[in-house]
């Protein structure tokens, strides 16, 4: 952590913040060409499996007012798979294609501009029907891009600075930001709009899950640098946002499902 770290935000703030007085001659001489933005999509045409996930079968839920009243993080995770088509659920629910305007599309989630930086990565540990390991989910092309298919629980626990619950959640999100894709329109306003969108992602998987009766838990601890290089990228254009871990609970009561018990109780 930098010594000087409350400087630097207060500047950060600063330096992204609009005025009256300012903000004419901070764009002056700006332009945004529609058809030379950074691609929206990422894909990985090496990746070592491509599972095609289609469309999800999209499981009856209880009323929205209801979901939301009883929202909660849960992360007492129970060591059981959740399917495949509830995975779908939960990633076409924050970043499936609803519409095509032309010249881009929109999402489930809102995102400034429609530019869509946000990048969703997977940690499987129990999914069935996926090999534990590193996927990538490749928007454009609706399918998961395994990337590095070995055991990543004790990987996933050791990045989140030792949270317990990575290692035996069914998956763990880790949300990127390909900064370029938001910048080239925004500039400096961009890096505030970046976390915003992620929010908007985090939070429609909150929904989503408890909707399906799986804890969901966003984490705000993990080591950048280690998961940025674990991901191969170069934490500046390309870097790590958010995580979040989602498994199976009980479902029957909410502190009992919030915290994982301590060992041996």
């Amino acid at each position: 952590m930098h010594k000087d770290w409350e400087q630097i935000c207060e500047q950060f703030i600063q330096a992204t913040s609009y005025s009256p007085r300012e903000l004419e001659t901070m764009t002056r001489g700006r332009r945004y060409e529609q058809g030379q933005r950074p691609p929206t999509y990422l894909g990985y045409p090496r990746a070592r499996v491509r599972v095609d996930l289609g469309e999800p079968h999209l499981t009856a839920t209880p009323d929205l007012w209801e979901v939301i009243a009883d929202r909660r993080s849960r992360r007492n995770f129970l060591d059981k798979p959740i399917s495949l088509n509830v995975l779908n659920q939960l990633l076409w629910g924050t970043q499936g294609i609803t519409a095509d305007m032309g010249d881009y599309q929109l999402r489930t989630t809102p995102s400034a501009g429609a530019l869509y930086p946000i990048e969703t990565y997977l940690l499987v540990n129990n999914v069935e029907g996926l090999q534990k390991g590193l996927y990538h989910l490749n928007v454009k092309e609706w399918t998961l891009e395994g990337l590095k298919l070995e055991d990543v629980s004790e990987l996933s626990y050791e990045f989140t600075l030792g949270q317990e619950m990575t290692k035996i959640s069914a998956v763990n999100f880790v949300w990127t930001a390909m900064i370029p894709r938001t910048k080239t329109k925004y500039y400096e306003r961009a890096y505030r709009y970046i976390w915003w969108d992620v929010g908007h992602i985090a939070q429609q998987l909150h929904i989503l899950g408890n909707a399906l009766q799986l804890g969901v838990c966003t984490i705000g601890a993990w080591y950048d640098s280690e998961v940025n290089k674990y991901l191969e990228l170069d934490g500046r254009d390309h870097l790590s946002v958010l995580m979040a871990a989602v498994g199976q609970v009980e479902g029957e009561d909410w502190l009992e499902d919030r915290r994982p018990r301590a060992r041996g109780k």
